[in-house]
């Protein structure tokens, strides 16, 4: 199904709303502050460019602090119970024993519907303090670099791409769909793909 740039900036919009009111409503984010002191709320949700229902969350997390970090899990299923939810799948990474490429952490990527049935994802992630403060800083002016850009252009990029199957998150993310835009590499997919190397 085809979209327009009012179709698109309505269901961004309506989407940053639905995820402000599920942490709200939820008590996950009172939660998350309540054990982590602080809690940043970045990608797709903290940059206003939702385009399906996926929020990304840091924190700072001593890398000592993996067993907490583990119990977590228990406290978000207990937490999601308590509001009549159910937490239907998570993944704990403690990536300080084998680092990611996006760095050494703490990760729990937690799934499950709201009252409406609508399939939320979560990452949350927990990074060194001092890591933390860095990637704060580096959001931020990533987030003004973006809001320099064409912002239809990067939901457009975003909802042909997971429009294809097996293509978003697969041939191309959401970052590569930002950076690709900040540049002004084009306005295409296939222009991304051969920008990132990824055609021929």
């Amino acid at each position: 199904m085809s979209s327009t740039a009012q179709s698109r900036a309505a269901v961004a919009s309506a989407l940053l709303r639905e995820a402000g009111l599920l942490l709200h409503r939820t008590g996950l984010f009172r939660l998350l502050e309540e054990r982590f002191g602080k809690v940043k709320i970045t990608g797709s949700a903290g940059y206003d460019l939702m385009v399906w229902r996926d929020i990304d969350i840091h924190m700072p997390v001593e890398a000592a602090g993996w067993a907490d970090w583990a119990y977590l899990g228990s406290e978000i299923a207990r937490q999601l119970q308590d509001c009549g939810l159910q937490l239907h799948k998570a993944t704990y990474l403690n990536d300080y024993v084998d680092p990611h490429p996006l760095g050494a952490g703490l990760y729990w990527g937690i799934e499950f519907r709201d009252h409406d049935g609508n399939a939320w994802k979560c990452d949350l992630w927990g990074w060194d303090p001092f890591d933390f403060a860095v990637r704060e800083a580096r959001d931020e002016s990533f987030k003004l670099d973006l809001s320099r850009c064409d912002r239809d252009l990067i939901l457009r990029l975003k909802t042909e791409a997971r429009a294809r199957q097996d293509y978003y998150g697969v041939a191309v993310t959401s970052q590569d769909i930002y950076e690709f835009v900040i540049a002004g590499a084009g306005d295409t997919l296939d222009e991304l793909e051969a920008w990132k190397g990824v055609a021929g």
